[in-house]
């Protein structure tokens, strides 16, 4: 119960911080990272802040686990992209 009150008070703490700073600095940083296929004219501040609220409230209640779930996805996105680049070669060499 004590740590489904924290993710809620982190929740609501990110949420409305996000919310209330996203024309200053999120939408212009969102806008520089992500790819234009992901940008869109409407209205993304409902779509964005409360995925980073979920997340940084995810991590104030676990952090290891969210480190080590962080730690996975990189090894597996590396692995992936040295097996691309070596059948590239290998494609390109026949």
């Amino acid at each position: 119960m004590t740590v489904t009150i924290i993710w809620l008070i982190g929740f609501a703490a990110i949420l409305f911080l996000s919310l209330r700073g996203w024309e200053a600095s999120l939408s212009p940083f969102m806008s520089r990272t992500l790819p234009e296929a992901l940008q869109s004219n409407a209205d993304e501040r409902w779509v964005w802040c409360p995925a980073l609220a979920i997340l940084g409230a995810t991590f104030l209640v676990r952090p290891v686990d969210m480190l080590l779930t962080l730690l996975v996805i990189a090894l597996v996105a590396w692995i992936a992209k040295r097996l691309l680049c070596w059948a590239m070669k290998k494609a390109k060499s026949h």
